[in-house]
């Protein structure tokens, strides 16, 4: 419940795109947002600070609020930095994101090894407790990062302000267009068809008596892999074909996914390998090639959002992939009934299931590279294919039909884990009290 709640705000970053181009505050479109998403993150966190042990419904609402307020200001950094993109020449467009994200990757980075140090009960003697935590959580962007907004430059786009109705007419004629709804549509089924093995971290745990610190360090090396994997984009693939970044990411993907099967067969301990090895080099390749696979994409859509509305159009964009992302999740979370997966199931040591699951995510995920050819070679590509001015209808009807069926899909499985979800609901919540009450 937790996890799919903190999920949900991160499907609609559309609507602070529509927020910052429709009400400027003071004749500011982003600065203000910008602020009012920390500070909804910041009072988040101080009154979870508040109780000992906030309570598993006041952790959830919480999250989800804090949650919210910094997509708030993730949408204002990303049309921040789309209006700089603007005066990058098209060899170079591209690189201030490339640097905004290896940034954020870094603070990723350090975020998940002081979480994994200052929360580690289990391990070791020494902990934080969770409200000093959550204090901590607050006060670091309240220290570092409010203070220096005033100083943060907002550039004039000489572009007024539009009302609701026209910015929806001017998004729909967007993805009318060619360039836009043809390499959207791979990027959407792509994303799709990224299955995961729900069940595995029940079988890291539960099949394999994985502790909390071990998922810690495994996460700590992805989060430092997918650091090293943006910094290897920019630095060796900045000026490759998509087309071909994609192919080979996803093909090694592919064949490390299908590796899950040694762990699961116990392979790799005939060979000497222990498990907390072989399991974290898997994950830290698997991050590096997502983070390596990540930018040609947000550099396309850099191309595609028109002056004055860059909140809502880059907010758009990355809304619909992040939107088939978490259809991806909840195709993965329905595969669990096809086989049993259970926490019993894998405690009592019959992984059937989980090999099975992992062996079909794995076949799945390389299909959409049929489709490869939907999306540009590299900007030049992208450039000439902007060219065709065109507008089809009835691309744009389903590109918004498919987005808002897909919205609704998310809303409502989000409704059903919260409040009708039963199953393993005492599970879930012992799991739940061990993070916020240290027990």
């Amino acid at each position: 419940v937790l996890f799919t709640v903190m999920a949900v705000p991160w499907c609609f970053k559309v609507i602070y795109g529509f927020l910052s181009d429709c009400l400027p505050v003071s004749g500011l479109r982003r600065k203000p947002y910008f602020m009012t998403g920390w500070c909804i993150f910041i009072l988040s966190n101080f009154i979870l600070m508040i109780p000992p042990a906030p309570s598993i419904a006041m952790c959830i609402s919480f999250v989800f609020i804090q949650t919210a307020g910094y997509m708030l200001a993730d949408v204002m950094t990303d049309a921040l930095i789309v209006e700089r993109s603007r005066f990058e020449s098209q060899e170079k467009r591209g690189t201030m994101q490339s640097k905004g994200y290896i940034v954020r990757f870094f603070g990723s980075t350090v975020g998940a090894i002081v979480g994994a140090v200052v929360y580690n009960r289990d391990e070791w003697e020494f902990y934080l407790p969770i409200r000093l935590v959550f204090f901590i959580n607050g006060a670091l962007p309240l220290l570092f990062l409010l203070p220096v907004v005033p100083y943060l430059l907002e550039l004039d786009t000489h572009c007024a302000p539009k009302n609701f109705y026209s910015q929806c007419r001017e998004l729909f004629q967007t993805v009318q267009l060619r360039a836009v709804w043809q390499p959207m549509t791979f990027v959407y089924i792509y994303n799709a068809l990224q299955l995961t093995n729900a069940a595995w971290m029940n079988f890291l745990v539960e099949g394999l008596g994985f502790t909390a610190w071990m998922i810690g360090i495994v996460s700590i090396m992805g989060s430092i892999m997918a650091w090293f994997g943006i910094m290897t984009y920019k630095k060796f693939f900045f000026a490759s074909n998509w087309r071909v970044v994609y192919f080979w990411c996803t093909a090694l993907a592919t064949i490390i996914a299908l590796g899950q099967l040694i762990l699961v067969f116990g392979w790799n301990r005939k060979l000497g390998i222990p498990d907390i090895i072989f399991s974290a080099g898997d994950d830290v390749l698997v991050e590096f090639i997502i983070a390596v696979q990540f930018l040609p994409m947000c550099i396309m859509y850099l191309g595609l959002c028109p002056p004055g509305s860059e909140g809502t159009t880059y907010a758009m964009l990355t809304t619909w992939s992040n939107l088939a992302g978490s259809l991806a999740f909840d195709i993965s979370t329905a595969l669990t009934v096809v086989w049993d997966v259970s926490s019993q199931t894998i405690s009592e040591g019959d992984y059937s299931g989980v090999w099975k699951l992992s062996l079909f995510c794995g076949l799945i995920g390389p299909i959409p590279l049929f489709l490869l050819g939907l999306i540009p070679k590299n900007k030049d590509d992208q450039r000439r294919l902007q060219q065709d001015t065109n507008r089809h209808y009835w691309a744009g009807v389903v590109f918004l039909c498919v987005m808002i069926a897909t919205l609704t899909i998310t809303f409502v499985e989000s409704v059903y884990e919260v409040y009708f979800n039963k199953e393993g609901a005492e599970e879930q919540r012992r799991a739940l009290k061990r993070i916020i009450g240290g027990h």
